[in-house]
C-alpha cells in the first residue's frame, strides 16, 4: 500500500496502519540517527521518539514525502540531542564477527571481507562525525538517502544554494579526512 493511502487510513481512525509505516521506515531513521549521534543506544531512543512524534501529529500530516518528513523529525531530534546532551560523540560500537558453521578457509576469507567492510564503515562514520552538523546532514540526506538538493532545502529550511554548497563542501572535507594518513591512526 502506498504511503498516501496509509496516511489517509490512519487519519480516518485506522491506527493499525501505523505499524506498517514504522516497519517500512524504521531502519532508515535508525541509521540516520546512528550517523548523527555515533551511538546505537541514543539512535534507538531518537528513532523511537521520531515515530512517537509522528504518531502524535499524524492527523496534521500534509506532506507528500513521508520518508522525508520522518527524516526531518529525526534531524530535529538529533540537533536537539547534540545541543542538549553535552555528550561527546562516540564511534559506533566495535565489530564482532560470528563465524557460525563455515569451513575455516571460507570463514577466514568471509571474516576478512566483513572486517574490511566494517572497518571502512567505521572510518566513514568517524569522518562523517568530524564534519560540521549542517554539512553532515546534507551529505547523508543526499548520498545515503538519495534526496535532491531542492528536497533537502525544503526539509532543512536552507536555501537551495546553501544546500548545494554544504553537500559539495562536506564531500571535499570527507575526501580530505579520508586521504590524511594520520586519520587512520
Amino acid at each position: 500500500m502506498e504511503d498516501r493511502e496509509l496516511i489517509r487510513r490512519i487519519q480516518d481512525g485506522q491506527k493499525q496502519y501505523l505499524n506498517e509505516i514504522a516497519e517500512k521506515y524504521y531502519d532508515d531513521i535508525y541509521y540516520f540517527c546512528c550517523y548523527q549521534t555515533g551511538s546505537r543506544e541514543d539512535a534507538y531512543d531518537l528513532a523511537q521518539e521520531t515515530f512517537l512524534r509522528f504518531i502524535r501529529y499524524v492527523d496534521r500530516y500534509q506532506y507528500r514525502n513521508l520518508k522525508g518528513y520522518l527524516l526531518t523529525i529525526a534531524m530535529n531530534l538529533c540537533r536537539n540531542y547534540a545541543c542538549g546532551s553535552g555528550k561527546a560523540p562516540v564511534l559506533l560500537e566495535s565489530f564482532e564477527s560470528e563465524q557460525g558453521g563455515r569451513g575455516e578457509e571460507e570463514a577466514q576469507v568471509s571474516c576478512g571481507r566483513e572486517y574490511e567492510e566494517r572497518e571502512n564503515s567505521l572510518l566513514l562514520a568517524a569522518a562523517l562525525r568530524r564534519l560540521p552538523d549542517i554539512q553532515r546532514e546534507a551529505v547523508l540526506l543526499h548520498y545515503f538517502y538519495g534526496y535532491k538538493n531542492r528536497e533537502i532545502s525544503r526539509m532543512t529550511g536552507a536555501s537551495y544554494s546553501a544546500v548545494k554548497s554544504r553537500v559539495r563542501q562536506g564531500l571535499e572535507k570527507l575526501q580530505q579526512l579520508l586521504n590524511r594518513e594520520d586519520f587512520y591512526e
